[in-house]
């Protein structure tokens, strides 16, 4: 019995053993298989403020023996076309843009000048070398910032509004911070994103701008977008619109009315003159009838109605033939 026990143990030892060894092998095996994905292929999310150089690296430069490079390819998807360029002796490039790649010691990369909207899109790069390959896919979007003067019943309102299409809306401040009533709203429309924040001034204010600060944050860190706006500037112009524009939907309001009364009226009027001329029509017509009945002359006698002559004939012939009849006889 005691044996037969120390078998039955050892026999779950080595059964536990091997599932534990087995179970470690997998995690493993998974673990390489998630590297190498991550190896083979990176994705990324790049935001660049507009107007500035930027360079998209494909490739690390530290694992990427670059002396045995075999061909680099971008392609290239903007809004509304599509184009690559490379290096390789059989590559050309479509963009024609201004794009181009830059080859250093230190890696191949694709440099894009003065950034626009016009560059947001989707850049995938294939890198082939002796030793391997490598891919990387990069969003790239270019956000928009903008301020103005805002007014809604005398109280002025300094806006902020940052367009965006990454996951993360960016934060919003202003500078020199403000201590007044403030709110920000998010909006999404066609796919963008629009973040706005409104401060809303008093009148003591003696401060002659303002400068809304957007910072968007991505993968390589964070970016600053600015934007001063004037408050005199704006304000003059601001004020003078929002002062005009009751006495103008006033003015346009009563135009409107008068325009239609007199149109109205108009059609009132016509409608009377109609009626009017229709009357002296059926009166005129009229007389002219009776005249002409009057002035017609009289019709003369009914005439005996004329026999066709075919039947006087008949007529004539049948007294003759009477006649030589009674002659005969």
């Amino acid at each position: 019995m005691a044996s037969w026990t120390l078998t039955v143990i050892v026999l779950l030892s080595i059964f536990m053993a091997r599932s534990q060894t087995r179970g470690d092998q997998d995690t493993a095996s998974q673990k390489n298989k998630d590297s190498a994905i991550k190896q083979l292929t990176d994705f990324k999310e790049r935001t660049f403020i507009p107007g500035s150089n930027v360079t998209l690296q494909c490739g690390n430069g530290t694992d990427i023996k670059w002396n045995e490079l075999i061909y680099i390819l971008w392609n290239i998807s903007l809004q509304g076309r599509n184009c690559w360029l490379g290096l390789s002796p059989k590559l050309d490039d479509t963009c024609k843009d201004g794009k181009r790649l830059l080859n250093t010691s230190d890696g191949v990369y694709l440099v894009i000048p003065r950034i626009s909207t016009e560059d947001e899109g989707f850049y995938s790069c294939d890198l082939s070398h002796k030793a391997g390959s490598y891919a990387v896919n990069v969003s790239v979007s270019v956000p928009q910032l903008s301020t103005q003067l805002d007014s809604d019943i005398n109280q002025r309102i300094a806006v902020c509004r940052a367009n965006y299409t990454q996951k993360t809306a960016p934060t919003l401040h202003w500078e020199p911070a403000l201590n007044f009533s403030s709110n920000v709203i998010s909006v999404e429309k066609h796919g963008r994103f629009t973040v706005e924040s409104r401060v809303y001034l008093p009148d003591n204010v003696t401060i002659s701008e303002l400068t809304c600060v957007a910072t968007y944050s991505d993968e390589s860190g964070s970016v600053q977008h600015k934007s001063t706006l004037n408050l005199n500037q704006s304000l003059s112009n601001g004020t003078q619109e929002n002062d005009f524009s009751p006495l103008l939907i006033t003015a346009i309001s009563v135009g409107s009315v008068c325009f239609i009364l007199v149109s109205l009226a108009m059609v009132y009027i016509l409608s009377r003159k109609l009626s009017d001329l229709s009357v002296l029509k059926k009166l005129c017509c009229k007389s002219k009838i009776s005249t002409a009945a009057e002035d017609k002359p009289p019709q003369p006698a009914d005439v005996e109605e004329v026999e066709p002559y075919a039947s006087y004939i008949q007529r004539v012939n049948s007294i003759y033939n009477s006649s030589a009849e009674l002659f005969n006889a």
